[in-house]
C-alpha cells in the first residue's frame, strides 16, 4: 500500500518535469544500442548546481523501467570512496546487507548478472564531481568485471575528460551532453503546471531566474507564499527566495530547528538531538523532514544547498552565541565519532565533515571553497608515466613564484614566495619507477578540471617493506635517526596498518591556484586524521613555516638537514597523532579556530602505563611534567594545567633529557610507556 502511495507521489512529480525531451531520446537510443551490442557504456550528463541533474536522472529511471532494464542510484556523497565503500553501497541496492568475507565487488556482479539475463544494467552515479577520485577504479577495474550490457549512467558538474577520452575504446562508447538552462517555453508550461497564469508575474519569474531549473522552482514555490514578488528588489534572487521558502514552516517554533539543522551538512533525528543538546520529538522532526526543501540521503536528510547556505548567514548575524554553540557541537559530535571507531580506514566521510568547522587564519587564505574539479588519485601501472611525465616536466619547469593571498575575515596578508631553485629543490625528485615498485600507495597525481596533472605527491607510508628505504633516503634519515631502537621497532608495523606517513614531497605545476592548494590541504588532514606518525620536511620557506605549523606540525629537535641543496638548513616536522596523542591534536586544531572542544575520555584505546623505575631518577614535578608532555600536550598547555610558568616547563623538560640521555619528546614517551 505505502509502495504504491510512492510510486504514485512520484509519478505525480515526474508530470512537473518540462523539457529535457531530446536529452531522453539520447538516453533511450544509448539504453537500444546496449541492448543490440551487450557491450558495456556511458551515458554522462553535466551543468551547473541546481540545473536539474537528479531530476534527470528520475527521468532515466522512469525511461529504463519503461524499456524493462534493471535501474540501481547511487550518490557519491553517501559511500566512502574506496572499492570496500562502493562495494557495500552497491549490495545494498540488490538487498545484500552485513559483513562478509566474500569479494563484495565479485559478489555483485555475479548476483546480477543472474538476475538480469539479457536485460540492460542502468547503473546511475549522481554528483559525480565527487567520484573522481574513482574513476580509474571504474574504468580500468569495475566495467570489464561488471555484467555485459552494464550502461554506466553518471551526472555531474563537468563533462568526462581525459582517459576516457584518450582511449578510442572508451570514447566510441561513451556519450555525453550538458544540461543547459530551460528555454522560455519550457518555463511558460512549468509555470502554468504550479498555477501561475498572470502574465506579470510570469514575466518577472522568466527575467529573473533566465530559465534555471532551481530558481524556477524556488520562485513557483514563493509565489504561492507571498503576494506579490514586486516588492522583492535587489539582493541576491536565491537568497530573496530562500526567505520566501522559509514561509512554508508555519510553525515559527519549527525555524528553530532548521537553524539547528543548518549547521550540518547532513542529519538525523540522533544527531540533531546530539547537536541541540535536547531530545527532538518525533512529531516535530517528522514535519522537519516534510518540508520541501529537505531531502533524504543514504546517510539521513539534507537541507537543500541554498538554504543550508542562507540560513548559515542568518544564524550567524542574527545568533552569533548560538551559532557558535551548535558548531562547536558538530565539531565534538564528528571527532567524538572518529576517535571511537575501531577501523579509521572508514572515516573518510567523518573526517570531510569535522574539517568543515575548521578556522585558521592561514588556511582561510590559503584555502578556496571546496572544488572538487581538482583531486588526488592513487597512481595505477597505467597512470604511473602521467606521475613520470610530470617529474620530468618539473625538472625543467622552475620559474619563480611570486603572490600573497589574504585573510578574507582579517583581512591579513601571507606571502608566497619561491626562488627557481626553492621550487625545484622542494619537488624532491626520485626514482618514482622504483618508489613504485616499493609501495605503489606513494605516489599521487593532482588531477585539475580538464583531468591534466596538476601536482605530484610523495606520500610514503612508514611499515617495515618500507623502513629500510627510509632510513637510507636522504630527506626522511634526518629524523630517523634521532630515533631509538625501541622508537625505531615500533615503526616496523604491518604494510596493512602502516605506524604513519612520511609527506616526501607536494608539489604544485601552480602554487598560486588556489583550488590546487586546498586539494593539498585536504591530502595533509587526511593522513593527520588517520592516527599516526606524519613527517614531513619540505624546503624552508616562510609560507611554509607559517602552514605547517598551522596544520599542528612541531620542528623535530636534532632532525634539521641541509639535504636539499647542500647548503639550507631545513627542519624536519612530526605530528604523532597515535592513541591518546589524536586527541590532544584536535583539541589543539580547533583551539586555533576558538572552539574549545570537550572530547576527553573518548578513545577506546588502553591508556598508556608510565614505566614506575623513572620516579627515582626524576624529580616528582619532572615526572608530572613528563607524563604530561608524552599525553601530547605543549609546553604552554602543560603550564596551565600544573599551574606553572611556560619557562619553568622548558627548564624541567631540559633536566629532563639530560638525565635521560635523550633529545626529544617522542624519546621521552617512549621512556616512559612501559611495553605490554
Amino acid at each position: 500500500m505505502l509502495k504504491n502511495q510512492a510510486n504514485s507521489l512520484i509519478d505525480l512529480e515526474l508530470q512537473f518535469i518540462v523539457g529535457r525531451e531530446q536529452e531522453l531520446m539520447a538516453f533511450e537510443s544509448k539504453l537500444a544500442q546496449i541492448k543490440l551490442d551487450q557491450e558495456p557504456g556511458l551515458f554522462h550528463v553535466y551543468g551547473t548546481a541546481g540545473v536539474g541533474k537528479s531530476t534527470f536522472l528520475r527521468l532515466c529511471r522512469q525511461k529504463a523501467q519503461q524499456y524493462g532494464a534493471v535501474y540501481l542510484q547511487l550518490d557519491s556523497r553517501d559511500f566512502v570512496h574506496s572499492e570496500k565503500g562502493i562495494g557495500a553501497a552497491l549490495l545494498s541496492q540488490i538487498g545484500f546487507t552485513g559483513e562478509s568475507e566474500y569479494d563484495p565487488i565479485q559478489r555483485f556482479c555475479e548476483h546480477l548478472a543472474q538476475q538480469s539475463g539479457e536485460r540492460v544494467i542502468v547503473l546511475a552515479i549522481d554528483t559525480y564531481e565527487e567520484m573522481q577520485d574513482m574513476e580509474n577504479w571504474l574504468r580500468d577495474r569495475f566495467i570489464p568485471t561488471a555484467p555485459s550490457g552494464l550502461l554506466l549512467l553518471s551526472a555531474g558538474r563537468y563533462p568526462l575528460r581525459g582517459s576516457w577520452l584518450w582511449s578510442p575504446v572508451w570514447r566510441e562508447r561513451l556519450h555525453q551532453l550538458p544540461l543547459q538552462q530551460l528555454n522560455r517555453k519550457d518555463c511558460l508550461n512549468y509555470l502554468n503546471l504550479c498555477g501561475i497564469t498572470d502574465e506579470l508575474q510570469i514575466e518577472q519569474i522568466w527575467r529573473r531566474t533566465n530559465g534555471h531549473p532551481l530558481a524556477l522552482s524556488l520562485a513557483a514555490a514563493a509565489n504561492n507564499l507571498a503576494e506579490s514578488l514586486v516588492s522583492f528588489e535587489g539582493g541576491d534572487w536565491f537568497e530573496q527566495l530562500a526567505a520566501l521558502w522559509l514561509q512554508e514552516v508555519r510553525d515559527r517554533e519549527l525555524i528553530y530547528f532548521i537553524e539547528s539543522a543548518s549547521i550540518m551538512r547532513v542529519f538525523d533525528q540522533e544527531r540533531l538531538s546530539a547537536v541541540m543538546k535536547q531530545d527532538v520529538p518525533s512529531y516535530f522532526f517528522d514535519r522537519l523532514i516534510a518540508l520541501s526543501f529537505v531531502r533524504r540521503t543514504e546517510r539521513g536528510w539534507q537541507l537543500h544547498d541554498l538554504m543550508r547556505k542562507s540560513m548559515n548567514v542568518r544564524l550567524k548575524e542574527r545568533m552569533p552565541k548560538r551559532y557558535r554553540e551548535l558548531t562547536t557541537r558538530c565539531a565534538e559530535y564528528y571527532a567524538k565519532a572518529i576517535l571511537q571507531s575501531k577501523d579509521r580506514s572508514d572515516i573518510e566521510w567523518e573526517v570531510s565533515e569535522l574539517l568543515s568547522y575548521v578556522d585558521i587564519d592561514v588556511l582561510r587564505a590559503l584555502s578556496y571553497e571546496d572544488d572538487y574539479s581538482y583531486y588526488w588519485e592513487a597512481v595505477t601501472e597505467t597512470t604511473l608515466r602521467d606521475a613520470i611525465a610530470y617529474a620530468k616536466w618539473r625538472e625543467t619547469s622552475t620559474q619563480p613564484v611570486s603572490g600573497y593571498e589574504v585573510d578574507p575575515e582579517t583581512g591579513a596578508r601571507f606571502r608566497i614566495e619561491y626562488s627557481r631553485e626553492m621550487v625545484r629543490y622542494n619537488a624532491a625528485p626520485l626514482d618514482l619507477e622504483a618508489l613504485y615498485g616499493l609501495e605503489p600507495l606513494s605516489i599521487k597525481l593532482l588531477r585539475g578540471p580538464n583531468d591534466q596533472a596538476c601536482g605530484l605527491a610523495i606520500c610514503i607510508p612508514i611499515h617495515a617493506g618500507t623502513l629500510a628505504w627510509l632510513e637510507k633516503d636522504p630527506l626522511s634519515s634526518p629524523y630517523l635517526s634521532t630515533l631509538t631502537e625501541t622508537e625505531r621497532d615500533m615503526l616496523a608495523a604491518p604494510r596493512e596498518q602502516p605506524a604513519g606517513w612520511f609527506i616526501r614531497s607536494l608539489d604544485f605545476a601552480d602554487i598560486l591556484n588556489p583550488q590546487a592548494r586546498t586539494a593539498g590541504i585536504r591530502l595533509i588532514y587526511s593522513y593527520l586524521c588517520r592516527g599516526g606518525l606524519t613527517i614531513c620536511t619540505p624546503y624552508d620557506s616562510e609560507i611554509g613555516r607559517k602552514s605547517y605549523t598551522a596544520f599542528g606540525f612541531l620542528p623535530v629537535e636534532g632532525a634539521s638537514h641541509r639535504n636539499h641543496d647542500g647548503r639550507t638548513l631545513t627542519p624536519t616536522y612530526a605530528l604523532d597523532t597515535r592513541n591518546g596523542k589524536l586527541v590532544a591534536f584536535l583539541t589543539q586544531l580547533f583551539r586555533r579556530s576558538g572552539i574549545e572542544l570537550d572530547i576527553s575520555g573518548c578513545l577506546p584505546e588502553v591508556p598508556p602505563r608510565y614505566e614506575p623505575n623513572l620516579i627515582g631518577i626524576l624529580s616528582e614535578r619532572e615526572y608530572e611534567v613528563a607524563k604530561e608532555v608524552a599525553a601530547g600536550y605543549s609546553n604552554a598547555e602543560v603550564a596551565t594545567r600544573l599551574l606553572i610558568s611556560e619557562s619553568t616547563v622548558k627548564k624541567h623538560l631540559k633536566s629532563i633529557f639530560m638525565k635521560l640521555d635523550i633529545h626529544n619528546r617522542t624519546q621521552l614517551t617512549a621512556k616512559l610507556i612501559a611495553k605490554p
